[in-house]
Protein backbone atom coordinates (compact mmCIF):
# COMPACT_ATOMS: atom_id res chain seq x y z
CA UNK A 1 0.00 0.00 0.00
CA UNK A 2 2.95 2.19 0.00
CA UNK A 3 2.19 3.28 -3.52
CA UNK A 4 -0.68 6.18 -1.49
CA UNK A 5 1.42 7.24 0.90
CA UNK A 6 2.00 10.36 -1.76
CA UNK A 7 -2.01 10.44 -2.31
CA UNK A 8 -1.79 14.01 -3.72
CA UNK A 9 0.20 12.84 -7.16
CA UNK A 10 -2.76 10.46 -7.24
CA UNK A 11 -5.47 12.48 -7.05
CA UNK A 12 -5.72 14.02 -10.64
CA UNK A 13 -5.76 12.04 -14.05
CA UNK A 14 -2.41 11.88 -14.98
CA UNK A 15 -1.60 10.97 -11.67
CA UNK A 16 -4.34 8.17 -11.35
CA UNK A 17 -3.60 7.17 -15.08
CA UNK A 18 -0.10 5.98 -13.91
CA UNK A 19 -1.53 4.05 -10.96
CA UNK A 20 -3.67 1.77 -12.75
CA UNK A 21 -0.92 1.30 -15.07
CA UNK A 22 1.12 0.00 -12.22
CA UNK A 23 -1.51 -1.93 -10.01
CA UNK A 24 -3.74 -2.68 -13.05
CA UNK A 25 -1.40 -3.78 -15.78
CA UNK A 26 -3.88 -4.60 -18.54
CA UNK A 27 -5.04 -0.67 -18.48
CA UNK A 28 -2.14 0.23 -20.14
CA UNK A 29 -2.23 -2.50 -22.97
CA UNK A 30 -5.97 -1.94 -23.61
CA UNK A 31 -5.03 2.29 -24.00
CA UNK A 32 -6.79 3.43 -21.38
CA UNK A 33 -6.59 7.24 -20.75
CA UNK A 34 -8.06 8.93 -17.87
CA UNK A 35 -9.77 11.84 -19.12
CA UNK A 36 -11.78 13.11 -15.93
CA UNK A 37 -11.06 12.05 -12.41
CA UNK A 38 -13.38 13.94 -9.73
CA UNK A 39 -15.24 12.61 -6.88
CA UNK A 40 -18.48 13.04 -8.65
CA UNK A 41 -17.28 11.96 -12.59
CA UNK A 42 -14.77 9.42 -13.61
CA UNK A 43 -14.53 9.40 -17.67
CA UNK A 44 -12.13 6.91 -18.69
CA UNK A 45 -11.15 6.07 -22.83
CA UNK A 46 -10.04 3.33 -24.42
CA UNK A 47 -8.72 2.91 -27.59
CA UNK A 48 -10.30 0.35 -29.84
CA UNK A 49 -7.29 -0.76 -31.87
CA UNK A 50 -6.02 -2.80 -29.05
CA UNK A 51 -9.55 -4.11 -27.76
CA UNK A 52 -10.94 -5.07 -31.21
CA UNK A 53 -12.67 -8.69 -31.88
CA UNK A 54 -13.00 -10.73 -34.57
CA UNK A 55 -16.29 -8.44 -36.06
CA UNK A 56 -13.64 -5.28 -36.07
CA UNK A 57 -15.59 -3.37 -33.44
CA UNK A 58 -14.86 -3.58 -29.28
CA UNK A 59 -14.58 -6.92 -27.74
CA UNK A 60 -16.82 -7.18 -25.00
CA UNK A 61 -14.58 -8.54 -22.07
CA UNK A 62 -12.35 -5.30 -23.05
CA UNK A 63 -15.65 -3.02 -22.88
CA UNK A 64 -16.60 -4.40 -19.14
CA UNK A 65 -13.17 -3.70 -17.90
CA UNK A 66 -13.17 -0.43 -18.88
CA UNK A 67 -16.36 -0.31 -17.03
CA UNK A 68 -15.36 -2.11 -14.37
CA UNK A 69 -11.78 0.07 -13.94
CA UNK A 70 -14.29 3.22 -13.84
CA UNK A 71 -16.43 2.23 -11.37
CA UNK A 72 -13.47 1.42 -9.46
CA UNK A 73 -11.93 4.88 -10.04
CA UNK A 74 -15.55 6.55 -8.81
CA UNK A 75 -14.96 4.66 -5.41
CA UNK A 76 -10.91 4.88 -5.51
CA UNK A 77 -11.28 8.89 -5.32
CA UNK A 78 -13.64 9.08 -3.13
CA UNK A 79 -12.89 6.67 -0.10
CA UNK A 80 -8.52 7.48 -0.38
CA UNK A 81 -8.59 10.81 1.40
CA UNK A 82 -10.37 9.15 4.25
CA UNK A 83 -8.66 6.22 3.92
CA UNK A 84 -5.32 5.79 1.88
CA UNK A 85 -5.20 2.03 2.93
CA UNK A 86 -8.76 0.98 2.21
CA UNK A 87 -9.17 -2.25 -0.21
CA UNK A 88 -11.28 -1.90 -2.95
CA UNK A 89 -12.88 -4.96 -4.86
CA UNK A 90 -15.80 -5.50 -7.20
CA UNK A 91 -18.42 -7.69 -5.21
CA UNK A 92 -20.90 -8.09 -8.12
CA UNK A 93 -21.57 -6.77 -11.51
CA UNK A 94 -24.18 -6.53 -14.08
CA UNK A 95 -23.14 -5.43 -18.23
CA UNK A 96 -26.25 -5.00 -21.25
CA UNK A 97 -24.31 -4.68 -24.39
CA UNK A 98 -26.86 -2.46 -26.57
CA UNK A 99 -24.93 -1.91 -29.63
CA UNK A 100 -21.54 -2.84 -31.24
CA UNK A 101 -18.55 -0.32 -30.81
CA UNK A 102 -16.58 0.38 -33.70
CA UNK A 103 -14.88 3.38 -32.69
CA UNK A 104 -12.47 5.21 -29.59
CA UNK A 105 -14.89 4.60 -26.32
CA UNK A 106 -15.47 6.06 -23.11
CA UNK A 107 -17.12 4.66 -19.64
CA UNK A 108 -18.18 7.24 -17.57
CA UNK A 109 -19.43 7.28 -13.88
CA UNK A 110 -21.36 10.21 -12.46
CA UNK A 111 -22.52 9.89 -8.74
CA UNK A 112 -25.75 11.94 -9.05
CA UNK A 113 -26.95 11.56 -5.30
CA UNK A 114 -24.35 13.29 -2.88
CA UNK A 115 -26.36 11.80 -0.34
CA UNK A 116 -25.35 8.07 -1.35
CA UNK A 117 -21.48 8.93 -0.73
CA UNK A 118 -22.13 10.78 1.79
CA UNK A 119 -23.68 7.48 3.45
CA UNK A 120 -21.06 5.26 2.00
CA UNK A 121 -18.86 7.21 3.59
CA UNK A 122 -19.67 7.31 6.96
CA UNK A 123 -20.69 3.94 7.05
CA UNK A 124 -17.36 3.12 6.18
CA UNK A 125 -15.65 4.97 8.48
CA UNK A 126 -18.36 3.84 11.40
CA UNK A 127 -17.85 -0.22 10.19
CA UNK A 128 -14.06 -0.10 8.23
CA UNK A 129 -16.47 -1.72 5.17
CA UNK A 130 -18.97 -0.66 3.07
CA UNK A 131 -20.70 -1.27 0.05
CA UNK A 132 -21.59 1.58 -3.20
CA UNK A 133 -23.44 0.43 -6.31
CA UNK A 134 -22.45 2.99 -9.65
CA UNK A 135 -23.56 2.95 -12.76
CA UNK A 136 -21.28 2.94 -15.55
CA UNK A 137 -21.93 3.68 -19.24
CA UNK A 138 -20.93 3.92 -22.81
CA UNK A 139 -22.10 6.12 -24.77
CA UNK A 140 -21.73 7.60 -28.24
CA UNK A 141 -23.50 10.92 -27.96
CA UNK A 142 -26.99 10.57 -26.98
CA UNK A 143 -27.17 6.92 -27.95
CA UNK A 144 -26.39 3.61 -25.14
CA UNK A 145 -23.73 1.65 -26.06
CA UNK A 146 -23.75 -0.69 -22.93
CA UNK A 147 -24.65 -0.09 -19.40
CA UNK A 148 -22.70 -1.74 -16.39
CA UNK A 149 -23.99 -1.90 -12.80
CA UNK A 150 -21.37 -3.09 -9.97
CA UNK A 151 -21.18 -3.07 -6.54
CA UNK A 152 -17.84 -2.36 -5.02
CA UNK A 153 -17.07 -3.08 -1.29
CA UNK A 154 -14.59 -1.47 0.29
CA UNK A 155 -12.56 -2.68 3.41
CA UNK A 156 -9.47 -1.97 5.59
Amino acid sequence: MDKFNRLEEIMDEIGFQKLIYDQIPITEKMGLEVIEFKPLSVKILARLKPNLNHKCTAFGGSINSLMTVCGWAAVFINIKEIDPNSHIVIQRSNIEYFLPIDKDFTAECTIEEQAGIEKFLFTYKKYSRARLKLNVFCRDNDKILSKFEGQYVVFR
